[in-house]
This record gives C-alpha cells, structure tokens and sequence, in this order.
C-alpha cells in the first residue's frame, strides 16, 4: 500500500514540472515575438557636391614680415661753411623739387673775402700781362723768369677766388634731387656749424629729405628658401593699415650671402608708390612665389580632409562615399596638388564642412 502511495506521488511531480517547462516556454516565445518589432528604415542619401580632378599650375608660396620699408633716397643736409641760418624756405611735409632753395646761411666772412680776393687776381693778372707784353717787346729787357713768377701769382690768385666763390655756393642749400621734407632741425637765426668730414655735429643739420615715390622693402628669407630666390620673382605685399589693397612686385635684388647669426639672407624688393600711400617705415607682409609646377593634378581645397591617420578625399562608388588616401603638394589656398591615390577621372566630393563617413549613402551633384 505505502509503495503505491509513493509512485502516484512521483508520476504527479513529473506532471507538474512538465506543464511549468511548457508555461515557460510559451512565455519565452511570446516576449522574443512582442521584442522584434518592424524593420528599421534606412537613411536618405545626403546631397554632395563633386568636382573632377583637372591639370593645371600651382605655386608654391611662401609669407614673410618685412624687416622694413625704406625709401628709394633719403638725404640730410648739413651746412659746409659755418654761419647764421639767413633764411629757411621748406618744413616738414613740403614736397621739393632737385636743385629749389631750401636754406641760406649767412657767411659775411667769406663774402669780404671774395671781395679782397677779386681785387688781388685782377692785379696779378694785369701785373703778368704787361710784363708779359714787355717781354714780347724786348726780350732781352726782360727775363723770362719774371714773366713766369708773374703768371705763378695770377694763378694763385686766382685760385683763392675760385675757392671763395665755392664755399659761398654751399652758404645755398638746395634740394639733391625731388622729394619730400621729413625732418626740420633749426629755425632761421641758428648757429649752423660747418660739418666736416671728421666731425658732423648733430646741429648741424638742417633737413631731411626722402624721395619714396619709389620704396625700398627689405626681408630676411629663411636658408631652406634661399635656394629659390631670383631677381624677378613674383612677390605680393600687403599692409594692415590698407585693407583691401595689395601692391604687386618682384624681388629687386638679394645679398647671396647668408647672416652668420640668423641663417637668413636680406632680399630687396623695389616697387613703385606714385601715390605715396606706403611710407617709409611701415610694417608689411610679403608673399613670395617660390616655386611653380605646370601640368599637376588639381582638386579643389575642400576636397581634401586632413586627419591624424593622414590626408584623405571622398570619391563616389556606387552611390556610396569612399574614402581614399593620397598623397598632397603644393596647396595654394585655393588648390591642392594630389601626387597619388586619384585619377584624373574620379569625381571628389568636396567635403568641406560636412561630416562624411566611408559608405555612407549620397547623391552627388557635380560642382
């Protein structure tokens, strides 16, 4: 009896495990069903620009500061003969022309001078003439080394005149050549010093003149670019004090020869300025077009994505975008020369600010 007892126990125990399993697994089969849900939808392909790799030139620039702007002459003026400053005809800002007064220096010394010196050619010269004459008569009245003496003393004579009539020509101080008075040192009535070869006082001067119709640009050029300078090399400068104009020129001349302390080379650069709107002294930015290639393969800059893996473009396979890399040359701001990783007949995307990624759906349109 109890044997029996024990077996209707294990077969109901059996049962029930059995319908917990199935309740389980319809439960299981239910949720897995409910959690699939419908599809996703795929993304719409987004619009891109495309524009086709072309041959054609591209430079190779280089921008330096300029080390500073001269003018194309500069001159101040001193006095040679020492005096009272007569009369002052120009100030600063005065345009002059070569060779108009500018200054008088009153010398009354070298005018008494002039005066006593005159008189005492003119008595020479008449003292050689009638000996001279003499001698011409009665030969051997006369001794030629008379007349020689005679004439020696006229030539003297004449010679400290001459002098005199010089130094007084630089009582006049006039312009060396066209320009423009930047600088005024005295005012009339000032002692004005002579300035000699050894010694040139600084109130001596008087004025300085700069002629910069014509300016001077001198820049330093670092040594891995010296090997690309040339007279004639087309060069662009800017200033930040006028903005929107950019003044066109080529290098004039350089040293050849490299600074010792710096590695650079001075490098000149000589431009017209009829309307005086560069002044001496001020700042700008020089542009140097070192090196040209023609025949190269152009994209546009925008095509051309720079990361730390390296410089990729976006083409168009497929309807998807594919990511490529390549190698890059020159780039002058406006295109970039690809050395390899396209051809010439592959469209790029011209990415610009958008954010591609490598498969991603598109619709191109070309540029």
């Amino acid at each position: 009896m109890r044997h029996r007892l024990e077996q209707r126990y294990r077969a109901v125990l059996r049962l029930g495990t059995s319908v917990g399993v199935c309740a389980l697994t319809a439960l299981m089969g239910c949720g897995a069903s409910d959690a699939k849900g419908p599809a996703p939808v795929p993304s719409p392909p987004i619009s891109v620009k495309t524009a086709t790799p072309k041959s054609g030139s591209i430079t190779r620039s280089i921008t330096l500061p300029t080390f500073r702007m001269l003018p194309y002459q500069s001159a101040t003026l001193y006095a040679k003969v020492a005096g009272y400053l007569k009369t002052l005809k120009a100030d600063k800002g005065d345009a002059v022309t070569a060779g108009q007064l500018l200054a008088e220096i009153e010398v009354p010394e070298l005018l008494a001078d002039e005066a006593q010196f005159k008189a005492e050619a003119d008595v020479e010269r008449g003292n050689y003439e009638r000996m001279a004459a003499a001698r011409a008569k009665a030969p051997d009245l006369v001794v030629p080394q008379t007349v020689d003496d005679l004439r020696g003393k006229a030539d003297i004579a004449k010679a400290k005149l001459q002098r005199t009539q010089t130094l007084l020509q630089f009582a006049r101080i006039t312009a060396p050549f066209s320009g423009v008075v930047t600088a005024r040192f005295v005012d009339p009535g000032a002692f004005i010093p002579a300035a000699t070869a050894g010694s040139t006082p600084q109130n001596a001067a008087l004025l300085t003149i700069m002629d910069f119709s014509r300016v001077r640009v001198q820049l330093y050029v670092p040594e891995a670019e010296v090997p690309f300078i040339r007279n004639g090399l087309p060069v662009t400068l800017t200033v930040d004090e006028l903005p929107g104009r950019t003044f066109n020129a080529s290098v004039s001349r350089f040293s050849n020869a490299l600074d010792e302390a710096t590695k650079t080379m001075l490098t000149e650069i000589e431009l017209p300025n009829a309307d005086h709107a560069l002044r001496p002294g001020m700042y700008a930015t020089v542009k140097l077009a070192v090196q040209r290639r023609n025949a190269a393969l152009l994209v546009p800059k925008e095509a051309v994505v720079v990361e730390k893996a390296g410089t990729f473009v976006y083409t168009v396979a497929e309807g998807k975008a594919r990511k490529l890399p390549v190698h890059t040359g020159f780039n002058d701001g406006v295109n970039v020369e690809i050395v390899d990783g396209v051809t010439a007949n592959q469209p790029v995307i011209l990415v610009g600010k958008q954010a591609l990624t490598d498969g991603q759906s598109v619709s191109p349109k070309a540029q």
